[in-house]
């Protein structure tokens, strides 16, 4: 039984590796029997000290990680094909010499260190070069030489000694970043700011549905280490990273990925398992103690900061029982989720966590890991409804934690997680279903890089009767600012607009604030960007940008409101005094081009003085339109049953060709969506994932200009495409952002007598589906 006391009774210093643990469990049979050990490097085969490569080898970059006072880890990986089929990165079956260097400046004027390392097959020419010697907090730079190719240059950073005085420490946390065909708006920001290091808690790639062999997860490590913004990122910091269960399989536990266990499941998944584990250890910044040995990989460990902080990174998925329970996001509570014979951690990393609690002399005490530690109750009702992948489907663990941070009362203790692709900040009570039962502990969980949360409404209907919950924002991408002294604890939520628009400017959402002694967040007052809002306008008119803010400080501040506008628009200034807890909007007054319609994404400049400016970010995606009594054709996509945008005729699935009409469907329909959400134009649309469906219209005699609208207000679009007899007329040329809207246009001739055309309409990329949100014809003059 892992009860309390089996955590408590010993705290056993000789480390215990996952080999070990499995003999003393029983389960160490199929671990050598899928024999999928990395195998060691042969020393006597030939060395390449000046290999010669058909293209650069440093495509994925550089990193570093593991930072210590005296040492970091130094990675690279040789792939000058990185994408090439067979998975070795356009490398052969050969040993390369790699040499890395370390200076205090970018130039390299002065090397303080160098060595060299074996990029071997074995490895996928991965170089792992633990680099000792350094100064304690001390910055370097550093690179890497295979043959006459240099690598570019990181920067890296070593730890503090261990009982240093430090004033401060910042550091970034990131997790969930869904491949967005390279760019992570992100880490685009992220690199602008000034981290000690970064966290990343896992789900680093998502696995697809066909992802077995190494070979199909080194192709997918490459595919993410391709992105220029994630390199970026790399390269300037130092990474302490841990894996969750997008790493390998969804919701994997232990030895299996399927808790109704088939047949023959268990051995399958231990390949699997040995294969991801590898490629994950190839491409991350992690030292020879992680190292795989088959499907077992160490990787919970501890980071200690001088005297101000210490972290511990957990493990939270080879260790864990099978999960219990069923439902997503949440199912009613299954009773075995409180037995206390399972576990999330395992003993030994239980053990190790709480010894690193007892003993830690730190002024703030982390436990770093994946998924949320608080509990959350999805049912707003009578029921309890809950996550089972997450610590409530293994709540007696949580009991053992927090039974020993009441007891042993370590220092400031603060749990960082993942995993749920949201933001939250959560106290982490002795009775979660008693608010007034004693804070223990807060949790600070980051939302994701990039992936999705399609849950939120769900989370947002229970967040009444779960009032631990101090914070929460499913809406926004991004990653989490945290400042320590030993005095507080600061957490900016910095979010970002677009996940994928490196052009997108991050912000702080919210800011939060623990003092030293006192467990329990509080929200940082400032003027809070509550909405920012703009119905669709029409052409050459003006229309208002509602933007709502509220005041949350105790004194009166005076704040302006500016829109900057694209050339051919205008724009009005809005300034106004906001007293103390006062909430207004402000309507900024926006005119759009006259002549055209037009679709932009526009920011909002919000000056508060010295008060700081909280919120979503500051940018709208503006549509406007031509008005219907002056053009020949303008229809607003849609069904039968929602509103039509005034002045346009409403476009249905069932309008099939008529002559009478002058436009409609010809063949297979497609099929409407209504997102409720939005004004009558932007709200509802008309789509279609068939190779290729014809609309058909009358275009009368002469030359029209012709606006195709396409978008979602929810979802991402695919790259809509429009054809004429297999001539290309538009395109949007790229899969468009949840919300983002974009006007296409291409001339159509009508000859002298006017003639029917039919437009041939196909999508790409994104979900595979255009999309019509309003078509427009004009005559030209």
């Amino acid at each position: 039984m892992l009860g309390f006391e089996k955590w408590l009774k010993e705290f056993n210093l000789e480390k215990m590796n996952r080999r070990n643990f499995l003999k003393a469990t029983g389960k160490s049979a199929a671990a050598t029997a899928i024999g999928l050990s990395i195998p060691a490097i042969n020393q006597t085969e030939e060395i390449e000290a000046v290999p010669v490569f058909t293209g650069n080898p440093f495509t994925l970059g550089v990193a570093s990680g593991d930072p210590l006072p005296d040492s970091v880890v130094l990675w690279t990986r040789l792939a000058p094909n990185p994408l090439a089929e067979d998975g070795k990165g356009g490398m052969e079956n050969r040993y390369v010499s790699v040499q890395w260097e370390i200076s205090y400046d970018e130039a390299f004027n002065k090397t303080v260190l160098s060595g060299k390392e074996i990029a071997a097959p074995e490895l996928g020419h991965s170089v792992h070069a633990e680099v000792y010697g350094l100064k304690p907090g001390k910055e370097y730079y550093y690179r890497f030489k295979a043959g006459n190719e240099i690598s570019p240059v990181g920067r890296t950073k070593t730890a503090p000694q261990r009982d240093a005085d430090i004033k401060s420490l910042t550091f970034g946390i990131a997790s969930c970043q869904a491949w967005t065909g390279g760019r992570f708006a992100a880490y685009h920001n992220m690199v602008e700011e000034d981290l000690d290091f970064v966290f990343h808690l896992g789900d680093y790639i998502y696995e697809k549905g066909d992802t077995e062999t190494l070979t199909d997860y080194r192709l997918l490590h490459a595919q993410y280490k391709t992105s220029q913004d994630l390199q970026a990122a790399h390269a300037k910091f130092p990474f302490i990273v841990t894996f969750d269960d997008h790493e390998v399989d969804n919701d994997w536990s232990d030895d299996i990925s399927d808790p109704n266990y088939p047949e023959g499941e268990r051995e399958r998944f231990l390949a699997v398992r040995a294969a991801a584990f590898q490629a994950y250890y190839e491409h991350m910044p992690l030292r020879r103690r992680s190292k795989p040995n088959g499907p077992d990989m160490l990787l919970y460990r501890k980071f200690t900061f001088g005297s101000l902080i210490e972290f511990s990174i957990l493990d939270t998925r080879q260790y864990r029982d099978n999960q219990v329970g069923s439902g997503f996001p949440g199912g009613p509570l299954d009773p075995e989720a409180s037995n206390p014979n399972r576990t999330l951690v395992g003993s030994e990393q239980g053990e190790w966590l709480l010894k690193n609690l007892r003993d830690s002399r730190s002024r703030w005490n982390v436990i770093a890991q994946q998924t949320m530690m608080a509990q959350y109750d999805y049912d707003p009702g009578e029921g309890i409804s809950v996550n089972h992948d997450q610590w409530d489907g293994y709540s007696a663990d949580r009991d053992r934690l927090f039974s020993f941070i009441k007891k042993y009362e370590p220092s400031n203790p603060v749990v960082l997680s993942g995993d749920w692709h949201s933001s939250w900040v959560n106290d982490l009570k002795e009775d979660f279903n008693d608010s007034s039962s004693k804070t223990l502990a807060t949790e600070f969980v980051g939302t994701s890089i990039s992936s999705g949360c399609g849950w939120k409404n769900q989370i947002e209907e229970a967040l009444s009767v779960n009032q631990h919950v101090k914070f929460f924002d499913g809406d926004y991408r991004g990653y989490v600012k945290c400042h320590v002294t030993h005095n507080s604890w600061e957490s900016d939520y910095r979010v970002v607009s677009s996940p994928s628009n490196p052009d997108a400017v991050a912000v702080t959402l919210a800011s939060f604030t623990v003092k030293n002694g006192k467990a329990g967040a509080v929200r940082i007052g400032g003027v809070d960007i509550t909405r920012i809002a703009a119905d669709t306008m029409m052409a050459g008119q003006p229309s208002p940008v509602k933007v709502t803010l509220s005041n949350g400080t105790a004194k009166q501040v005076e704040v302006s409101v500016n829109i900057p506008v694209p050339t051919g628009w205008k724009s009005e200034s809005v300034t106004k005094v906001l007293e103390p807890s006062d909430e207004s909007v402000f309507d900024v007054l926006v005119t759009p081009p006259a002549e055209m319609p037009a679709a932009e994404r526009l920011r909002v400049e919000v000056d508060a003085g010295e008060t700081a400016v909280y919120g979503p970010p500051r940018d709208i995606q503006v549509v406007s339109a031509l008005s219907g009594e002056n053009v020949q054709l303008a229809l607003d996509g849609g069904s039968s049953s929602t509103p039509i945008f005034p002045t346009y005729k409403r476009l249905v699935p069932e309008d099939t060709w008529e002559v009478s009409n002058g436009y409609g469907w010809v063949g297979t329909a497609p099929f409407a969506r209504d997102r409720g959400n939005a004004d009558a134009l932007q709200r509802d649309l008309i789509a279609s994932r068939e190779e290729l469906t014809i609309f058909r219209v009358n275009v009368p005699a002469g030359i029209h200009k012709v606006y195709f609208l396409t978008g979602d207000s929810v979802y991402g679009s695919a790259n809509t495409i429009i054809r004429s007899d297999n001539k290309l007329l538009a395109e949007a040329g790229y899969a468009l952002d949840p919300g983002q809207f974009k006007w296409l246009s291409f001339e159509l001739d009508g000859g002298s007598t006017g003639k029917e055309i039919d437009l041939e309409i196909s999508s790409e990329l994104g979900d595979g589906a255009w999309r019509l949100v309003a078509f427009v014809m004009k005559g030209l003059k």
